[in-house]
């Protein structure tokens, strides 16, 4: 069974789409960021949609260190009552363009590398220096590149692939380190997925770990210079692990069901295959995930708030619907806000892409595309081009540019 077929043929479609002309469009980003999106939805089994949910749904939340608890035992809180009527709001109906909010947070990059290959902009490194993955037309593994845009300089951070690499690098920027995974098909069927890193300032890159030979999605989090993975196999098994400087990857004990969700953050997977279906409102609600720092040991189950029905948490933010108007609030409960002037319906298609903070909520629905800022509740639109989770936000490709929304920029 092939886990990753959708993502097979997004790379497909997308690698077709670079080798095109130049489009005017943020066509080639929405695909990644799409890619991106269902490959989290489907193997945490949660959707984005906006659901019709009657039951009121309780939270829990546990701390503790590691090896003195299970990481699926909490204790449970009760339900925070929320007067959703007074809490703060933001008006979406007003919301003004990004250039206008935050000019300084724009960027224009070259719309191709130095050798003419197009890419997509993963992360912003600091300074002119950005974290980018080449394409190609031939859709051929490539691993990724620092680019930086005041020198025109192109690092490769590994030289081009072995024969066997037919997947594209899904990349990660962790403490101290740039991170990929890359994965070689064998003649045979056994597939093998490696972890490969190099320093953020320069360095050579070190292949730190080998998964295989099933075919599985190995996600990756530095914490204290020590790496973590987790490999998720199609057949419904997976776990996580430590990988020391040299060694062998070794399992964290009790990681069973477990996958990296949100740097070192972990959720436990749904048992067996399960399919998504959005657009299906006769479905159960959605489930409160419960996270755990694989690092530290601290567990996390995000609190509900009366009245108002979840759709997606994170280790730093939870957004749920209260009516017609869409609340995010802390996994703790604290500082809620709500939206007013769209009107978001039961049966409405939701979308939702969060930065590494929790600062900022990308909302994708009919009536438009916003950006919610959470620190000084504040709201930006852009009608065309703009997607993406991460701290980086395409917003199209004209006169020759990419153009970019970098978080991270704005105060």
């Amino acid at each position: 069974m092939r886990m990753n077929l959708e993502d097979d043929l997004t790379r497909t479609f997308r690698a077709a789409g670079l080798a095109a002309p130049d489009s005017e469009s943020g066509f080639s980003a929405a695909l990644a960021a799409r890619r991106r999106r269902r490959a989290r939805n489907r193997m945490a089994g949660m959707t984005a949609a906006v659901a019709a949910v009657v039951a009121v749904m309780a939270g829990v939340a546990a701390f503790g260190l590691p090896g003195t608890q299970r990481p699926d035992v909490a204790q449970r809180l009760d339900v925070a009552p929320l007067p959703t009527g007074s809490l703060p709001t933001v008006d979406l109906s007003v919301a003004k363009p990004y250039r206008d909010l935050w000019p300084d947070a724009l960027v224009e990059l070259p719309l191709r590398l130095p050798d003419g290959r197009r890419y997509s902009v993963e992360a912003a490194l600091g300074g002119d220096a950005y974290l980018v993955v080449p394409r190609d037309d031939r859709a051929l593994p490539i691993g990724p590149v620092v680019l930086n845009t005041r020198t025109g300089v192109a690092r490769e951070l590994r030289p081009a692939p072995a024969s066997g690499y037919t997947e594209q690098a899904r990349v990660y920027l962790t403490e101290h380190h740039i991170a990929w995974v890359v994965t070689d098909r064998l003649t045979g069927g056994a597939t093998y997925h490696e972890v490969w890193s190099a320093p953020r300032d320069g360095g050579a890159a070190v292949r730190r770990a080998r998964f295989g030979p099933d075919d599985m999605l190995v996600s990756v989090a530095e914490v204290g210079g020590v790496f973590y993975a987790s490999a998720e196999s199609s057949a419904g098994g997976g776990a996580i692990y430590r990988i020391p400087d040299g060694g062998a990857p070794q399992k964290v004990a009790g990681s069973e069901g477990y996958a990296l969700r949100f740097g070192p953050w972990a959720a436990r997977r749904p048992v067996g295959p399960r399919d998504v279906k959005p657009w299906d409102r006769s479905g159960e609600p959605v489930e409160i995930p419960q996270f755990w720092n694989v690092a530290t040991g601290e567990r996390l189950t995000p609190r509900t708030l009366e009245g108002v029905t979840l759709i997606e948490c994170t280790p730093r933010v939870c957004v749920g619907q209260a009516g017609e108007s869409l609340v995010s609030y802390a996994p703790d409960g604290s500082r809620p806000l709500r939206t007013t002037g769209v009107a978001v319906g039961p049966a409405d298609m939701i979308n939702l892409y969060f930065d590494s903070t929790g600062r900022f909520i990308q909302l994708r629905h009919q009536s438009g595309i916003y950006l919610w800022d959470r620190k000084t509740n504040t709201v930006g639109t852009q009608q065309d081009g703009s997607s993406g989770d991460g701290d980086v936000i395409d917003m199209g490709q004209r006169g020759g540019k990419q153009h970019l929304l970098v978080l991270t920029r704005i105060r």
